[in-house]
C-alpha cells in the first residue's frame, strides 16, 4: 500500500488529537441517533463522481429533512453546485492537506458537524478533516477494504461491496435509516426544457477522457460522423469537452470531408458546467466513454451511447433508465494493453449501428405521439 505511511501518520495524529479535542462517539451509537442538526458531506473529485453521489446525498436530505447539510467540492464544481436543493451551503476544497486547517475552519463557521459522510474523496486526509472539524460520527465510502488505522476513526463503510457506484453509496447512507429506493442521478439546479420537434438530429460526441487511453480515436468518431453527416442532411454533429479536448476536434476536422463541415459544431472548450448541461439536454443522443458528460446525460435523461473498454459498464455505466441508453463493452487483451490501443476494441460500424437504432426509436416514438 503506497499511502501507508500516511494512514500510519494520520493514525497516530487524531490518536493525541482526540485525547484533549474532537467529539467522536463511539460508532455503536450511530444507531440510536435519530436527528442530527449539521451533516458535512464530502465529494471533492470529479463531474462524474458528484453525479453519483446525488441520490446518496438525496436520500440523507430526505432522511433528515431538518438538518443543515454542508457540501464539500472541489472548487471546479462550486458554481454547479451552488444553488442545489439538497444541501445549504458550499464549501471548497483541493484535498491537499495544506489545506485541511482552512477546510476545518470553513465546515466550522457553519457549526460543528454531528455526522460526516465521504462520498468520494482523497485519503487519509478527508477523514483526518471530519475528525478535526468535531464530527461525531464519520461514514466514509471506502473502494479497499481493511485499512485499519484509517477504520478504526470511521463509526460506518460498507464492507465487500459488488455492484454499481451508485448502489454502493446507497448502501452506506442506508445505515442511517434512509429510504435508499431511488437510484436517480440529479443535476442541482433547474434545467431549461429544449423543443426539439421539427428539428434535425443532433448528435453529439464527448470525444476527450480523463486519460488518453480511455479516449476512442478521433478516426473513429471521424467515421461515425461522416456517416450520418453524410445519409442524413438535417443531422447536426455537437462536439463537447474542455479546452484541452480542442486537439480532438481540429484532428477530427481534418478527416472529416470539408462539405460536412458546416453542420459540426464545436462547444469544446466555450461552455461551463452549466452551459454544458444545457447542451446535452438538447442532444437527441450523446455518444461518449465513462465520462462526466455520460452521467450529465444520463440524469437529465438523454439518450446515450456510451464506449466502455478500461472501465466496467457494471459498476460506473449507465444505472437508471436502461431502455433509454446503449452500452457497448469491448473486450481487450495484452497485446492491446500494450501497444495502447485498447479503446479500438470497439469499432465505428457498431457505435453506428447503435446510433442509427437509436434514432430510428426517437423518430418512431416522436410520429406516435403526434398521432
Amino acid at each position: 500500500m503506497k499511502k501507508g505511511w500516511k494512514f500510519k501518520l494520520v493514525d497516530l495524529f487524531l490518536r493525541l488529537y482526540t485525547r484533549g479535542k474532537g467529539r467522536l462517539q463511539p460508532s455503536q451509537q450511530l444507531v440510536t441517533e435519530s436527528a442530527f442538526s449539521h451533516i458535512v458531506i464530502y465529494s471533492t473529485t470529479a463531474l462524474g463522481d458528484l453525479m453519483f453521489n446525488t441520490p446518496a446525498i438525496h436520500a440523507v436530505r430526505q432522511r433528515f429533512p431538518q438538518a443543515k447539510i454542508t457540501l464539500v467540492v472541489h472548487k471546479k464544481l462550486e458554481a454547479f453546485v451552488e444553488d442545489g436543493d439538497d444541501w445549504q451551503h458550499v464549501v471548497c476544497w483541493n484535498t491537499k492537506i495544506k489545506t485541511v486547517p482552512q477546510l476545518v475552519r470553513d465546515i466550522q463557521q457553519f457549526g460543528m458537524p454531528d455526522l460526516a459522510i465521504i462520498l468520494h474523496s482523497h485519503d487519509p486526509y478527508d477523514y483526518l478533516s471530519a475528525v478535526m472539524s468535531g464530527a461525531k460520527y464519520v461514514l466514509r465510502d471506502n473502494y479497499v477494504d481493511g485499512i485499519t488505522p484509517m477504520d478504526r476513526w470511521l463509526a460506518g463503510y460498507v464492507i465487500g461491496f459488488r455492484g454499481h457506484v451508485i448502489q454502493r453509496k446507497l448502501a452506506l447512507v442506508s445505515m442511517l435509516g434512509a429510504d435508499v429506493s431511488d437510484i436517480s442521478m440529479r443535476i442541482p439546479f433547474a434545467v431549461a426544457p429544449v423543443d426539439k420537434a421539427g428539428r434535425g438530429t443532433v448528435i453529439g460526441f464527448q470525444m476527450g477522457a480523463s486519460t488518453s487511453e480511455r479516449c476512442w480515436p478521433v478516426e473513429y468518431f471521424a467515421a461515425v460522423a461522416e456517416h450520418f453527416l453524410a445519409t442524413d442532411p438535417t443531422c447536426q454533429i455537437a462536439l463537447t469537452g474542455w479546452s484541452g479536448d480542442s486537439p480532438l476536434a481540429e484532428s477530427l476536422l481534418r478527416q472529416v470531408d470539408p462539405a460536412l463541415h458546416s453542420r459540426i459544431v464545436n462547444h469544446i472548450g466555450s461552455s461551463n458546467l452549466k452551459e454544458l448541461v444545457g447542451l446535452i439536454n438538447g442532444m437527441d443522443v450523446l455518444v461518449t466513454g465513462d465520462t462526466g458528460p455520460l452521467h450529465i446525460a444520463i440524469a437529465l435523461k438523454v439518450p446515450t451511447v456510451s464506449l466502455f473498454v478500461t472501465a466496467e459498464p457494471h459498476s460506473t455505466g449507465p444505472y437508471q433508465d436502461p431502455d433509454l441508453h446503449d452500452v457497448i463493452y469491448g473486450a481487450t487483451n495484452n497485446l492491446a494493453i500494450q501497444q495502447g490501443h485498447v479503446m479500438e476494441a470497439i469499432k465505428p460500424q457498431q457505435v453506428i449501428d447503435r446510433v442509427a437504432h437509436r434514432i430510428e426509436r426517437i423518430k418512431t416514438q416522436a410520429e406516435g405521439m403526434l398521432r
